[in-house]
């Protein structure tokens, strides 16, 4: 007999297969976020349709009640995917800043160049 949060959680896992399929379709996520959130929606799955691999969560985290093993399993989760999130944001950070850097120096490389540019012409110019 299947329990009430076992078909919302095959429900939940096959809305976000679905969904996670969608936006790789339309190019929306990368490939990296696809594997991570379609790894998230099998297991999800996989725990709401045996149920009786949750009584091995039970075991690893020490927990008796389905609620708090839940809880506990999802608060880690989402723990290792904020700590995940802010090192690519610093890491996009710190590219963004080398670009910034790097197309500063190239303007003031041309604002530099273009009154010797602009002599050297005037100078060829008058030769001829």
């Amino acid at each position: 007999m299947w329990q009430p949060y076992s078909l919302i959680g095959l429900l939940v896992a096959s809305l976000l297969i679905i969904l996670d399929f969608y936006l790789l379709r339309k190019r929306k996520i990368e490939g990296r976020a696809f594997v991570l959130w379609f790894i998230v929606g099998a297991f999800l799955a996989l725990f709401s349709a045996v149920p009786p691999l949750v009584s091995l969560v039970y075991l690893i985290v020490g927990t008796e009640l389905v609620v708090s093993t839940i809880v506990i399993v999802g608060f880690l989760f989402f723990l290792l995917v904020f700590f995940y999130l802010d090192y690519r944001i610093s890491e996009l950070r710190n590219k963004l800043m080398k670009l910034a850097m790097e197309v500063s120096v190239t303007k003031y490389g041309e604002k530099q160049s273009n009154p010797r540019d602009l002599k050297a012409k005037k100078q060829k110019s008058k030769q001829k």
